[in-house]
């Protein structure tokens, strides 16, 4: 154990080479510390890979073999390995800024409605974790060049269910039944300030939503090496996020905030199913 340590303290901490090894490990916490807002190609993990990998057997050999420096590695070293990097980088750059998307029910909190601005109350603030009973079915947060959309959809029993919509309902602006016509009366349920058109007060809310479900069998490598994403649709032979889009007719709207902007609208509500065993929140933002 303790040759061990040793062994790894020579690796990582003399030189030659530690710079450039501390270099690659600053490459790979930068990675993974920016991977929700840039969607990182297979082709750049591997490129990276690679390079760590034989930065690392070179150091390796040299330890092992007591091996004199080979001249000019980190120079050919490097130029390849940029030559190599940038251009995916770049790619992966492009691919990120035109949009970014997760499907991960893990990254529920991520999807859950939030707002830098305070729109949401401190009351229905994403919480630090969910209670056992609470599933999380589907969490959905695509980002683009026109807007941001996140749903989330958590299934639980009745009376729990019931619990979060009396919080929804006691910081919300308004509600009324979720229905293809959208005629129902809206109830105000705090106040806020109505628009001169009444329509927007439900004409931006959908009627329906969608369940994302991971195939795993149709996972594909090419898309992942080009730009480290997969298909999304409504084929479940062929996509990897598998979608299902769901009625909420009948469901209860709860609006939580509206700009009631016809251009750039920006609204967040929470619906519930008629039975109270789903939940349902939905934050739109676009931005054009």
């Amino acid at each position: 154990m303790q040759q061990c340590l040793v062994y790894l303290k020579e690796v990582f901490f003399s030189d030659p080479y530690r710079k450039s090894i501390w270099f690659f490990i600053t490459l790979w916490i930068l990675t993974f510390w920016f991977s929700d807002e840039i969607s990182y190609s297979g082709l750049y993990y591997l490129i990276l890979l690679v390079a760590t990998i034989v930065l690392l057997f070179e150091k390796c050999g040299i330890i092992d073999s007591e091996n004199a420096i080979r001249k000019r590695f980190l120079t050919y070293f490097y130029v390849i390995f940029f030559l190599c990097m940038l251009p995916t980088l770049a790619v992966t750059l492009v691919f990120s800024a035109v949009g970014i998307s997760h499907y991960d029910i893990q990254r529920w909190h991520s999807t859950w409605p939030s707002s830098k601005a305070g729109y949401i109350p401190s009351l229905l603030q994403a919480p630090k974790s969910l209670p056992e009973s609470l599933k999380v079915v589907s969490s959905a947060e695509v980002i683009g060049l026109g807007g941001s959309y996140s749903c989330l959809v958590l299934d639980s029993d009745e009376s729990t269910i019931s619990r979060y919509e009396e919080t929804v309902k006691s910081n919300a602006w308004y509600s009324f039944i979720n229905g293809r016509d959208k005629d129902t009366t809206v109830e105000a349920l705090n106040s806020f300030t109505y628009p001169k058109d009444k329509n927007v007060l439900v004409s931006d809310i959908n009627n329906y939503y969608e369940i994302i479900t991971i195939q795993r069998q149709n996972w594909k490598l090419f898309p992942w090496l080009i730009d480290g994403r997969q298909s999304v649709g409504d084929d479940s032979n062929e996509d990897y996020y598998y979608s299902t889009r769901i009625s909420a007719e009948k469901y209860v709207v709860y609006v939580v905030y509206h700009n009631f902007d016809h251009d750039q609208p920006r609204v967040i509500y929470f619906m519930f199913n008629p039975e109270r065993t789903r939940m349902v929140t939905m934050d739109i933002d676009v931005w054009h």
